[in-house]
């Protein structure tokens, strides 16, 4: 009987899966990591696109208000324009918005199934379509881009006036070869009515209707007077042709003309002459033409010249005194006042100097008297001194 036959069998290992299951506990991690980050993300998306709606639904109110301040000349319109840019910029509305629900893709982990269709254990990453519906954002909402870009283009052509904005397109029958820009260009001097009635007839918008008005303000302010339909025709030349930015450059390049520096230093000596002779525009102005006059009137007092006898001067020294008092009587240029106010000084200066002449000569003939009665005191006295010496002589 031989030896028992004895199988070893070798033990069941158990399959290490603790690496997998490592790799898969990452991977569901890391998904739910994305899913937390992506949940953060469409709540920031969900502010965002509900603060874009909120700038949409405002557009109309906020351009409305740009549009009065336009129109009430708060502003002009490349400041508004500049804002209304801003605000389209700010909330991003040029690049529209996108359909509340969308479709999008995402990674998930799934079961592997074994042919009998059951669960193996194991997972695997798939990609997989759902919809998704963007936080705070309104079903069909949009914004029309071209509508806002109509309200603007009809708030530029309410300012500029579509006159002036047809000149910056013009034909090319109008085209004129040469160089062109404000420093190649002249006010032009209009001669015809017809041609000033022209330029002025223009719809320059409410630009043209504020420049007017600092056009008139600054020739009132300056000269004292509204600007005549030849200046303000000159002045939307100028307008026009770009040599005046707007009605504050206007009024800056006014007061640096030839006509307001003259105007100013004729202004200031008026002032002085008026303070200098007490008088006043009102005093000057003829009250039927209003027409003023350059001539004053001089307040002479006779009795501030000195005290003197003038039939007694003028018959000592031959000399006919001035007739200040009639002179100064009717209203003089300052050339007339200044000459005469010139001769009473030098007449005072002639009283005082004939006076001390006169006064002199009295002293002088008063000297004289004396020296020569004295003379003849002293001769008579030593006549009778002689007369006592020879009666000194005899013996009685």
């Amino acid at each position: 009987m031989g030896a028992p036959s004895i199988t070893y069998e070798a033990p069941e290992i158990p399959k290490d899966d603790t690496f997998e299951k490592l790799m898969q506990y990452q991977q569901e991690r890391q998904l739910d990591l994305d899913e937390r980050a992506q949940r953060a993300a469409s709540r920031e998306e969900g502010r965002e696109r509900k603060r874009r709606e909120t700038g949409a639904l405002g557009f109309d109110s906020f351009l409305n208000r740009i549009s009065n301040q336009v129109q009430g000349g708060i502003i002009p319109f490349e400041t508004a324009s500049q804002k209304v840019t801003d605000y389209l910029s700010d909330y991003s509305l040029r690049s529209g918005f996108m359909p509340a629900t969308e479709t999008r893709e995402r990674y998930v982990f799934q079961d592997i199934l074994d042919e009998e269709g059951k669960p193996t254990g194991e997972k695997e990453r798939v990609k997989e379509e759902y919809e998704y519906k963007i936080p705070g954002a309104t079903e069909g909402f949009t914004f029309d881009v071209a509508a806002a870009d109509k309200k603007i283009q009809d708030l530029q052509d309410l300012y500029y006036g579509k006159d002036y904005l047809s000149s910056l397109n013009p034909s090319s029958s109008e085209i004129v070869d040469g160089p062109t820009g404000p420093e190649n260009q002249e006010v032009l001097s209009l001669d015809s009515q017809d041609d000033i009635q022209s330029i002025i007839s223009k719809n320059r918008g409410i630009r043209g209707v504020q420049f007017e008005a600092n056009v008139q303000k600054a020739y009132q302010d300056l000269f004292g007077e509204s600007a005549t339909t030849q200046q303000l025709a000159d002045a939307y030349e100028g307008l026009d042709t770009g040599i005046y930015e707007d009605g504050k450059d206007f009024r800056r390049q006014l007061k640096e003309s030839d006509d307001y520096t003259k105007k100013f230093n004729d202004n200031y000596l008026d002032n002085y002459y008026d303070t200098f002779y007490g008088s006043t525009v009102a005093e000057r102005t003829d009250p039927e033409t209003g027409e003023v006059s350059k001539l004053r009137k001089y307040k002479f007092d006779k009795t501030l010249l000195p005290g003197f006898d003038k039939d007694k001067l003028e018959e000592r020294t031959g000399i006919t005194l001035p007739d200040y008092e009639t002179f100064f009587e009717d209203p003089r240029s300052i050339a007339e006042l200044e000459d005469q106010r010139q001769g009473i000084r030098q007449t005072k200066d002639f009283i005082y100097k004939s006076g001390l002449t006169s006064l002199q000569g009295q002293i002088d003939q008063e000297n004289l008297n004396i020296k020569i009665q004295g003379e003849k005191d002293i001769a008579k006295i030593n006549q009778a001194t002689a007369g006592y010496n020879l009666l000194g002589g005899f013996s009685f």
